[in-house]
């Protein structure tokens, strides 16, 4: 719910707010808060952004008869996280993973999946006294291949993948589906699911815009209810859980960001900036993300972002610059950020090589990369 959506008192969204308390009682669903449109701390301080959050929590809880529990924040600082922990909210959709030269904010740098951020950065996993004891949850489950372009134009975009913004309404409607399939997927593998610790595929606010274009094309919403059909059949077991059961699930299973050992991967699908013939794999922990993509050229190090110092967020207004540049990211929007060859890039950080060989030697995508 906007500011609006809980606060208007025409007929309408007095309507809205008991149609979405029934709902929410009939389904389980949680009922939550969008401070800011997704990027709340473009606009406001942390303070602001606080009261805000705070005032909303308050309102949500008196109007709806479900408890508050998760946040929908698109990015959020690391102090605002911290405060709606304080209100009781565990489970925060904090961070638009590989969001760079998209919409208003960038904020590349962080892993895909759940973790503990950090008070001073919300793109870096928390250790000791520093975590923040929130779990904090990327919006948008993207094409690992095309994440590695930034921005969008006529015949690419960067958020490629799940999204029906970027699939359904700007691709042929065979070719979006097509992409649909692909990414979960890559997601949804049973070696990925036994190796992660789960599979999982979050499409956001964004599955309201399904129906954005209906009028023109009735088929993309059945083509939006063949791909869950299609889900449903591949994996039977796979279910449509809230952000808060989610974060109440993983928190059970990780105390801290210790273990944190995820392994992703994606062949290119050959739409737009998924180019065919690349093979991404990212290699994500509490203490370093390293993507390796293999083409023509061999196997390269096309990110390697460490977390070992945390740098400070923006404190102004209006910057939209919130990303986590390591010494090699992925948008290569920098001389230094073109990939290295996987056995040079080893050879030159033997500690990150040993790291790797400790968390991942058991994995044969490691195993059989390594040089």
């Amino acid at each position: 719910m906007s500011w609006g959506a809980l606060t208007d008192e025409s007929p309408r969204y007095r309507d809205v707010r008991r149609a979405v308390n029934e709902v929410a009682n009939t389904h389980g669903d949680d009922v939550t808060f969008v401070p800011g449109g997704f990027f709340a701390n473009l606009y406001g301080t942390r303070d602001e952004v606080a009261r805000d959050i705070e005032d909303a929590v308050e309102l949500l809880r008196d109007r709806f008869d479900r408890p508050t529990r998760s946040l929908l924040a698109g990015f959020l600082s690391a102090d605002n996280i911290a405060r709606t922990r304080d209100l009781g909210i565990r489970t925060v959709q904090g961070n638009i993973w590989s969001q760079f030269d998209i919409d208003l904010q960038d904020g590349d740098g962080s892993i895909a999946y759940p973790y503990y951020p950090s008070r001073r950065n919300f793109l870096v996993p928390g250790r000791g006294d520093d975590r923040i004891d929130a779990v904090t949850l990327d919006g948008w489950t993207v094409d690992l291949v095309a994440a590695r372009s930034a921005g969008m134009g006529e015949q690419f975009n960067s958020r490629l993948g799940l999204g029906p913004i970027e699939t359904l309404h700007r691709l042929p409607l065979e070719t979006a589906v097509s992409e649909l399939r692909a990414t979960s997927a890559a997601h949804l593998d049973a070696r990925n699911v036994e190796r992660n610790g789960m599979g999982w595929l979050t499409v956001n606010y964004e599955v309201s815009e399904v129906s954005r274009g209906l009028d023109s094309d009735p088929a993309i919403l059945r083509e939006w209810a063949g791909w869950l059909s299609w889900l449903r059949s591949e994996w039977p077991d796979l279910q449509a859980v809230t952000m808060a059961d989610l974060g109440d699930e993983w928190t059970a299973l990780h105390p801290d960001n210790g273990g944190l050992r995820y392994l992703l991967r994606q062949e290119g699908t050959g739409i737009q900036a998924s180019r065919a013939g690349e093979r991404v794999t990212w290699f994500m922990t509490a203490d370093s993300r390293l993507g390796v993509v293999e083409d023509t050229q061999g196997a390269r190090v096309f990110d390697y972002t460490s977390y070992a110092e945390v740098p400070p967020e923006p404190q102004e207004l209006g910057d939209r610059a919130w990303s986590l540049l390591g010494e090699i990211n992925q948008k290569r929007t920098r001389p230094q950020d073109a990939p290295v060859p996987l056995d040079e890039f080893l050879g030159t950080h033997p500690d990150v090589a040993a790291m790797l060989d400790a968390r991942y030697g058991d994995e044969p995508e490691w195993r059989e990369l390594r040089p």
